[in-house]
């Protein structure tokens, strides 16, 4: 299981890097950028409930599990925000790029910080 958990953990690498990086490349949000981050995020969180399951279902205060846990709610507002900028509010959509590079520098740092804590 731990392997199928680090295979999603680094496909929501790929998934977020390739979304959030061509949104901040165009200065816009398109809806193939959601898509990809809503696969990004289901990746990130299936990998981590296998990952927490495997931990013995324990939470610890760890820098990494805080941090990982901030970068996670920080995705899932990203990915709720992506979709209502792109239904609800279109004014938006040239500066959302800005919460999203945020976040995905959040979650950056607690990926290299699981893969250093825990190798």
């Amino acid at each position: 299981m731990l392997v199928i958990a680090i295979i999603l953990i680094n496909l929501a690498l790929i998934f977020y890097t390739i979304s959030i990086l061509n949104e901040v490349k165009e200065k816009t949000l398109l809806p193939w950028h959601v898509v990809i981050l809503c696969i990004g995020l289901t990746c990130d969180i299936l990998g981590t409930l296998i990952m927490f399951e495997l931990g013995g279902g324990i939470v610890k205060t760890g820098i990494h599990d805080i941090l990982g846990f901030v970068a996670l709610l920080l995705m899932i507002v990203n990915a709720i925000g992506s979709i209502l900028v792109l239904k609800e509010y279109k004014n938006l959509l040239d500066k959302f790029y800005i919460f999203s590079i945020f976040a995905w520098i959040i979650w950056i740092i607690s990926y290299i910080l699981g893969v250093t804590t825990h190798m």
